[in-house]
């Protein structure tokens, strides 16, 4: 969709919200026509392997047109900003979604997240990691309400930083600030595998089995330590690359959106 063709008429859209001590924004984006009803709502998380891009609420219009409040979200890069900045950040944003469901007409019991690659790797965190106090970021403001959401769409994300199957090499890796190898612990407490439990949300994978990125064995992995876990946690591997969110467009919206319909009970 063209920038200048954007937000669509049936949608509204608002932008650059302030969510955080850090200066960083948000855009919502939502159904122009209004209703009394709380609505769920599902936080986009944009890709550029942790060091580029931005927040993109285009991605969203497929949900804010099925009736979801949406939003799109920054998050400070690396390597200016080291793991776990970013989490921090992105459940920041969760909890800013929480203290504002009054005026945005959100049911904080019902909140979903979704990511490509870089973004998918930091929903799969969100969806795994509510509670431990040392990675709630809470310095980034609103402490008082909870970071945990209740649907993760994991779109060929980073899973698992030891799968032997990622190839890092010596180079220092932005994220960590030094070659993987040197940062074992970081990798551990990074990998979403590593937090896997039965307390989980419900996740969906969407994986290209040619991925050469991200290989499809991250999305694998991290499906049987949730199964293994007792979470619930849906496995779709599709015939493409790295960009299936592209050469698979609809099909991939057309699988979240039922997804996220079924976890969030929204019709």
């Amino acid at each position: 969709m063209e920038s200048a063709a954007f937000p669509p008429p049936d949608l509204e859209l608002l932008e650059d919200l302030p969510f955080t001590t850090y200066g960083l924004r948000l855009d919502l984006l939502r159904l122009r026509e209004k209703t009394s009803e709380r609505r769920p709502a599902v936080m986009h998380l944009h890709g550029g392997a942790w060091r580029m891009f931005s927040k993109w609420p285009v991605a969203n219009v497929f949900l804010a047109r099925a009736g979801f409040v949406t939003v799109s979200v920054d998050d400070r890069l690396a390597p200016g900003a080291l793991f776990p900045a970013q989490l921090h950040d992105v459940k920041t944003a969760v909890r800013w979604l929480r203290a504002h469901a009054d005026p945005y007409g959100i049911d904080p019991e019902r909140i979903g997240v979704w990511g490509v690659s870089a973004g998918g790797h930091l929903a799969g965190l969100l969806g795994t990691t509510a509670g431990p106090p040392d990675l709630e970021g809470t310095e980034g403001g609103w402490p008082g309400a909870s970071s945990g959401v209740q649907a993760v769409g994991n779109v060929c994300g980073v899973m698992d930083f030891l799968d032997p199957a990622m190839g890092f090499g010596p180079e220092p890796f932005a994220l960590f600030g030094a070659p993987l190898a040197e940062r074992p612990d970081l990798a551990v407490r990074a990998s979403p595998v590593t937090h896997a439990s039965a307390r989980s949300a419900p996740f969906l994978h969407l994986h290209g089995r040619q991925d050469g990125e991200v290989p499809v064995s991250q999305a694998r992995r991290m499906h049987a330590a949730l199964s293994a876990a007792g979470a619930r946690s849906e496995l779709v591997e599709l015939d493409g690359d790295h960009y299936i969110h592209e050469s698979h467009q609809e099909e991939v919206e057309r699988r979240l959106l039922a997804f996220f319909r079924r976890e969030l009970a929204h019709s």
